[in-house]
């Protein structure tokens, strides 16, 4: 009679029981929560809700031109943040991806951002050979003076 206590059947594979309310390995009931009620231990945190800047201050239009504002929603590197970290709004999402595009092409912002401290600066020398890297022992040596031929 000790079976019938325990109501769960045994699988034959040596696996352990399988648990109830158990999703896919997704949580369910939101932050929290669950079958369970919320978790012990672990801190509850509520994301604040973002809210479109350009529809809080009524813009019906992104102007290119204002590179300060676009600025803001383009990251170190030049890449077009995502709505899910600056809030906007998906009209708005596109409408500034065009303009920020915009402001590319006239140089207002730049394609890739500042790429400090990842390379050496190369090293151009006007007439000299197409593409030479400067070695890090010794110095490059400098461009011999061209000599200019005599006017007649």
């Amino acid at each position: 009679m000790p079976d019938e206590q325990n109501p769960q059947p045994q699988s034959g594979g040596g696996a352990p029981p399988r648990r109830e309310g158990g999703g896919g390995g997704r949580r369910e009931g939101g932050p929290g929560g669950g079958p369970g009620g919320p978790r012990r231990g672990k801190r509850q945190y509520f994301r604040k809700k973002k809210v479109c800047k350009f529809c809080v201050e009524k813009m019906d239009f992104i102007d290119y031109k204002r590179a300060d504002i676009l600025s803001q929603f383009v990251q170190e590197r030049g890449k077009i943040l995502p709505r899910r970290m600056t809030g906007v709004c998906a009209r708005h999402q596109r409408w500034l991806g065009v303009a920020i595009k915009r402001a590319r092409n006239i140089a207002l912002l730049p394609f890739s951002g500042s790429a400090a401290g990842t390379q050496a600066p190369r090293v151009v020398v006007p007439g000299g050979a197409a593409h030479t890297a400067p070695s890090h022992g010794t110095p490059a040596p400098a461009a011999a003076p061209v000599a200019e031929a005599p006017k007649a």
